[in-house]
């Protein structure tokens, strides 16, 4: 008998009929809807966490390319001990170190009692600038040289003076050289008490000279007097002369010390003063006691002298720029100093004494070119090309950085 041969097929079967682990028989268990919700951030938030997370990158990046440099420098220094004199000139002169005057002057008036009246005569003063257009070269004019008004009034110096020679300033323009100095009338009377005026020099007349030294008053001419006046006894004036030239002394000197340039040093033994006593006035029933003070202090560039120090101390000096560190502590003396007018005379001999501290100066600004991208291994032919350089300790930021910044602004140089 044939068969059939029938394929059989499994029942199928659905998810619903696969027992549960439970046990509890098969059929569909109901499956109970759960709803998960998530919270959306604000938008608010979202750009802050953007912010930050950049700021990050930033900073990282930043970290990863730039860098920065400290160079701690030492300079060559040395210690030598000076005990030599020296020769100082002013600035249109050579042959020693040069040097600068600043000059204050104050007049001052004080009343005391009159002790009577007696006929006098004084002569009228006051201060003119003279001016050499004429020469490079120091004109000096002798004691009571003559000086003229337009009007014909003549007035004189006391003393035998030097006026400076014409100078060049940086445009090339011709600087007449010019010095201040007090004149008095050449005769008694009021009729010298003028106001501001021009002046020739009458004994240069029918010279080359003549146009080319003149003068201008820079006070009026007072004090010039002939009559009765009231005066004062003899010891109150002097006592009062005393008194008001010390106290104006000791004023100017404060004040010119507060008047120095940066770089440049004053010694106590560059300061020099006077007092003129310019007569005597009436004040009502008083008597007015003149006095005018003048103070001169003598300074020096501190550079300049450091080097001109160095130059007569330092067996193998090169020139090289430098500093005496310790400059205003060392001791310095004018030679007869009582006999000296540096303002007129234009030179005097000075000593100096001390432990001279010398530094060495390098251009810092030259040297941070020097290393603008470079790489480390050309370190020591950099320094080389700096003999003022004794030392120098380079720390590179971040540690990695084979070579140097390429912005000066990012090197920074530290002397010791």
């Amino acid at each position: 008998m044939n068969k059939k041969l029938q394929d059989v097929t499994p029942p199928k079967k659905t998810i619903h009929d696969i027992p549960v682990p439970n046990g509890k028989g098969r059929g569909r268990n109901p499956i109970t809807n759960i709803k998960i919700e998530k919270k959306k951030m604000s938008f608010g938030k979202k750009i802050l966490v953007l912010i930050i997370i950049g700021i990050i990158a930033f900073s990282g990046f930043v970290f990863l390319v730039s860098s920065s440099v400290v160079i701690n420098v030492v300079s060559r220094q040395l210690t030598k001990r000076t005990d030599a004199s020296f020769i100082a000139v002013s600035s249109n002169e050579t042959g020693g170190i040069p040097f600068d005057i600043i000059m204050l002057d104050k007049t001052v008036t004080e009343s005391i009692n009159a002790t009577g009246e007696e006929s006098v005569e004084e002569k009228a003063s006051g201060e003119i600038i003279i001016f050499n257009n004429y020469s490079s070269e120091n004109q000096r004019l002798i004691k009571n040289t003559r000086f003229e008004t337009p009007e014909g009034l003549i007035f004189r110096i006391q003393n035998s003076i030097v006026v400076p020679g014409q100078e060049k300033d940086s445009t090339g323009k011709i600087i007449p050289g010019s010095i201040e100095v007090t004149v008095y009338a050449d005769q008694p009377g009021e009729k010298f008490n003028i106001e501001l005026k021009d002046f020739v020099v009458p004994g240069f007349e029918g010279t080359d000279r003549f146009d080319k030294f003149y003068a201008r008053s820079t006070t009026v001419m007072s004090g010039g007097y002939k009559g009765v006046k009231k005066i004062a006894s003899e010891t109150d004036v002097e006592n009062v002369k005393i008194q008001l030239g010390g106290k104006l002394v000791n004023e100017l000197t404060e004040e010119i010390k507060t008047q120095i340039p940066e770089g440049f040093v004053l010694y106590e033994d560059g300061i020099f003063s006077e007092t003129k006593f310019l007569g005597t006035k009436d004040m009502g029933d008083n008597v007015g006691v003149e006095v005018k003070a003048n103070v001169y202090a003598i300074i020096f560039n501190k550079n300049n002298l450091s080097k001109y120090v160095a130059e007569n101390i330092i067996d193998d000096y090169d020139g090289a720029d430098l500093v005496i560190s310790n400059l205003e502590n060392l001791n310095f003396e004018i030679k007869n100093k009582a006999d000296v007018e540096p303002w007129v005379e234009n030179r005097f001999v000075f000593s100096l004494k001390g432990e001279c501290n010398f530094e060495w100066i390098f251009d810092e600004e030259a040297l941070k070119n020097d290393f603008v991208g470079k790489s480390k291994e050309s370190t020591n032919e950099i320094l080389s090309r700096y003999p003022s350089i004794d030392s120098a300790d380079i720390v590179i930021k971040p540690f990695w950085k084979n070579s140097f910044p390429r912005s000066t602004g990012k090197i920074e140089i530290v002397s010791d």
